[in-house]
Order: C-alpha cells, then structure tokens, then sequence
C-alpha cells in the first residue's frame, strides 16, 4: 500500500503517536506500506507554527528531513497538474493544504491517511484510518 499522509497524521506519528489508532499504527510501522510527505504538509505545519497555531510544532520545522527519515517515508513533491486539480476541483472545501493532499492522491493513485472526514468531499479519493 502506497500512503500519502494527511498533516495531522504526519504531526501524530512524531510527536504524538499514541494518538494513532491502532490501524494506522501497523500501517505506518508495515515494511511494505510506502509512506509519503507532501511539500504541502511541510509548508502547512511551517505556515501554522508561524501563525501561532501549532506551537509545538517548531521542532518538526526545524529538523523536517529528519521526520520524514525517521519514518521511513518519501518526500512528495507538488506538481503542476496536482496544483491545477487542487485550485480548480468543484468541491467547497476551501483548505488549500487539504485541497494540494487530495490531488497528490488523486492523481497518483495513492491512499490518503486521515481521519479528516471532509475529505469525503472529494469523490473517488482512497482514505484510510478514520
């Protein structure tokens, strides 16, 4: 199984796993499940830590390549095709971050690890843990 994981997700599983449930969990620790880090989950925990919003969220922006490392996951770049889908996509929901994480798995055919129903909006989207 190929994961992308939602921010969240991402901020649990190095911060506080015990947040995990157990499904995602053994997903995350699975050798064979692939994980991957969007540059969009990089860009919303540096933009909400700056805001205030997350503010223990510093020392994942500090040492981000470290995280990533340490989870055994792939860093996902965004591209041009993912970006045009995630602006245009008729659906309300208005995060951007969550738009960019819904395309990326669209688009790449990967599942998203979430526990975020609003990503229930976007039709066809594989979820995964919540």
């Amino acid at each position: 199984m190929k994961l992308l994981l939602d921010t969240h997700i991402l901020l649990w599983a190095v911060l506080e796993p015990g947040k995990l449930n157990q499904g995602l969990r053994e997903a995350l620790e699975n050798p064979e499940t692939q994980l991957l880090i969007s540059a969009a989950s990089a860009w919303e925990i540096a933009t909400k830590w700056r805001l205030g919003k997350l503010p223990g969220a510093g020392v994942v922006v500090d040492t981000f390549q470290r995280a990533i490392d340490g989870l055994g996951a792939l860093e996902c770049p965004i591209l041009r095709g993912e970006s045009l889908l995630a602006g245009s996509w008729d659906v309300p929901h208005r995060d951007p971050f969550d738009r960019v994480l819904a395309a990326q798995a669209s688009l790449r055919d990967l599942t998203l690890a979430t526990t975020d129903a609003a990503f229930h909006q976007f039709e066809g989207l594989r979820l995964f843990g919540g």
